[in-house]
This record gives structure tokens, C-alpha cells and sequence, in this order.
């Protein structure tokens, strides 16, 4: 059963990026096809309205623009050649992912004068579904 929802997952994510592709102006970059993409899988998976829509996403924009430069900031790490290199390594990793956190504090009362009790309850964890599944295809993407 879990296979099948994995499944469906990468399916219905390809179908998206495909669809944001081929409706894709010429000029949009690839990580605006990508907001966009994650931005239509939310309103699906949420149930969000039009109306909440056009409320939720300047809050969802600013919120993937603090993101992604937090997530910019991170170097890929060199291999530690000793114990304090791989101990300066992870507080590092930790540090990101405690400014991560900070960032979805801030925004958590935002999203939740757009959005209904319910759909604030399952944001970050479809957020954080279409993210595992978008890591995937690009790890999948560079074996090949």
C-alpha cells in the first residue's frame, strides 16, 4: 500500500513538472516552474480555495524565498581529515537546520490567517513530501 502511494506520489509530481514545462513561458526559469508546480500540488493536497489561494501564495513566496537562500548559504561539505573538522562540519548542518526551523516559526501564523485549522496541520508535512519527492527525481537525474 505504501509502495502505492509512493508511486502515485512521483507520478502525479511528474505529471506536474511535465504540465508546468509545456505551459512554461520561455522565460520562466526552472525554479519558478518549480514554485509554481509546488504551489498547484499544495492547493490539491490541502484543498485549498481560490480564494485562499490568492492569500496564501505572496505568504508562500516569501516564505520559499527565505528558504532557498538559507539553503544557498550551505556549501557542499569537504570530506573531514579530523575529529573537530567533522565535529565543525555538523554543528554547522545543525546550525542550518535550527535557522530552518526558526524561518517555518515565522511563517507558521502566516499560513494560518490563510489557511483552516486543518490544512495548517498538514502543511509542512505535504511541504515536506513534495520536497523529499523533488530531491528524488534530481538525485535520480544526476545518476543517469
Amino acid at each position: 500500500m505504501e509502495k502505492i502511494k509512493k508511486i502515485c506520489i512521483i507520478l502525479l509530481l511528474s505529471v506536474i513538472s511535465m504540465t508546468a514545462m509545456a505551459q512554461g513561458d520561455k522565460g520562466t526559469t526552472l525554479n519558478e516552474r518549480l514554485y509554481k508546480a509546488k504551489v498547484r500540488e499544495l492547493v490539491y493536497r490541502l484543498h485549498i480555495t481560490e480564494a485562499q489561494q490568492k492569500k496564501f501564495e505572496p505568504i508562500y513566496r516569501a516564505y520559499c524565498q527565505e528558504m532557498t537562500a538559507l539553503w544557498a548559504e550551505r556549501k557542499r561539505p569537504i570530506k573531514p581529515c579530523t575529529s573537530s573538522d567533522a565535529a565543525a562540519i555538523e554543528k554547522r548542518k545543525i546550525e542550518m537546520q535550527q535557522r530552518a526551523q526558526s524561518i517555518r516559526m515565522k511563517y507558521i501564523d502566516k499560513f494560518a490567517t490563510v489557511l483552516t485549522p486543518n490544512q495548517v496541520e498538514r502543511f509542512y508535512e505535504v511541504e515536506s513530501i513534495i520536497q523529499q519527492k523533488l530531491k528524488e527525481r534530481r538525485d535520480q537525474a544526476r545518476n543517469q
